[in-house]
C-alpha cells in the first residue's frame, strides 16, 4: 500500500482530466522538489476530509541545510511541531462542523540535501454538504511560495488548480 493514499487516488483518477502527478517517491527521485511551489491535495469522500500538504523546506523554513543557531534549531522544531499537530493547515466552513481526527508526519532529515515537509490530515465532518471550500491557511506560514498546486477530489469533482497567491478559497463543489 502506498504510503500516500490519496496521491494514489489522485493519480488513478486525474487522467481522466488530462492531468498527470508523480507519486511520492517519484517526486524525491526525480526532482519534484522545486523551490516557491506547493501543493494541496484535498480529497472529501462522505464525512471524511482528507488534506495532504508537502512544501520544500525552503517555503517552510527559509533554508534546507543543517540549522546554524539556536534561533534555526526553534524554527526546526517549531515547524515540526505544526507539520505534525495538523493545527492552521487547512480552512473549512464553520458549519461544515469539521474536526481533525487523525495526522500524519514524519520530519524530514535536515541537513542531508533537499528537505520536504509533507503532511497527512483527516478531518470528520458533521455536515459535509457544507463544505463548499477549503482554504490553503498552512501558506500564509509559508516562506516564498510563488505558486500552489491544487488537487481535489470530491463528490462530482476531480480537478486541479494553480493558485499564484498565498490565500484565497478553493471551491469543492
Amino acid at each position: 500500500m502506498s504510503r500516500y493514499p490519496l496521491r494514489a487516488a489522485l493519480l488513478s483518477s486525474l487522467p481522466l482530466l488530462g492531468l498527470t502527478l508523480a507519486t511520492a517517491d517519484e517526486m524525491h527521485h526525480h526532482g519534484k522538489h522545486v523551490h516557491g511551489e506547493v501543493t494541496v491535495n484535498l480529497a472529501l469522500e462522505g464525512v471524511t476530509l482528507i488534506a495532504e500538504i508537502e512544501a520544500t523546506g525552503a517555503q517552510v523554513l527559509g533554508f534546507e541545510r543543517a540549522p546554524r543557531d539556536t534561533a534555526e534549531r526553534a524554527a526546526v522544531a517549531a515547524a515540526e511541531v505544526w507539520f505534525r499537530s495538523g493545527r492552521e493547515m487547512i480552512g473549512v466552513p464553520t458549519a461544515a462542523g469539521c474536526r481533525l481526527t487523525a495526522s500524519a508526519f514524519t520530519p524530514p532529515k535536515i541537513g542531508s540535501g533537499h528537505v520536504d515537509f509533507r503532511g497527512r490530515y483527516t478531518f470528520t465532518c458533521a455536515d459535509p454538504a457544507a463544505l463548499a471550500w477549503a482554504e490553503p491557511w498552512a501558506l500564509r506560514r509559508m516562506q516564498g511560495v510563488e505558486k500552489t498546486e491544487v488537487n481535489i477530489i470530491a463528490p462530482g469533482v476531480q480537478r486541479q488548480e494553480i493558485l499564484r497567491e498565498t490565500a484565497g478559497r478553493i471551491a469543492l463543489r
